[in-house]
């Protein structure tokens, strides 16, 4: 897939990383990832990208925005639900559900590093986004090939399958979630 002229995985890496660890919203270039590297190097790119972002981004919103977010969440009340979770130790199920949850990673690290939850369960939950980033990746590949007009029908297939699955999960993980939440704060 890496045609002459493309970024090498090296940079790519290390401005998808930037942008994760800056709270950006990078989904576009997961989805590039697949499609100028292919599925299986461009998720390996992705993986170590997203760990490196993750742990930047943990960093700085614990660190140096803590306040910052906590005012934002506190002076918007949409995302007033999110400061119950403040100063309380996360158990590792919401922290999977939060990140399998359809919400903006961005206010769920925020919300993870407003928390008491410690780095580790932080870190070994976010590998719940894996199949998420699978997916992503590949509907970059599957693009490349549909345009290049050599569509695989069998990876086409099991692409649509695991997105159903990610979707039809990610719903099921919201839905645990909200009861999660509405039993904590009754």
């Amino acid at each position: 897939m890496l045609s002459e002229g493309a970024v090498s995985p090296l940079v790519y890496v290390l401005l998808l990383a930037g942008g994760v660890g800056l709270g950006l919203p990078m989904g576009p270039m997961v989805v590039g990832a697949g499609a100028l590297y292919g599925g299986v190097t461009g998720l390996v790119v992705v993986v170590i990208a997203q760990g490196a972002g993750l742990t930047i981004n943990w960093h700085v919103c614990r660190h140096w925005c803590r306040d910052w977010i906590r005012q934002r969440f506190q002076s918007r009340r949409r995302w007033q639900w999110m400061l119950t979770f403040s100063n309380t130790c996360l158990p590792w199920p919401t922290l999977v559900l939060l990140r399998l949850a359809l919400l903006p990673m961005t206010l769920v690290n925020a919300m993870c590093a407003l928390s008491a939850t410690r780095w580790r369960p932080y870190a070994f939950t976010s590998l719940a986004m894996l199949l998420r980033f699978a997916v992503l990746v590949q509907v970059g590949a599957l693009g490349v090939e549909a345009a290049t007009g050599h569509l695989n029908r069998v990876s086409f297939a099991m692409t649509v399958i695991a997105a159903a699955s990610t979707v039809a999960l990610a719903w099921l993980s919201g839905l645990q979630l909200r009861r999660l939440m509405t039993q904590s704060t009754s």
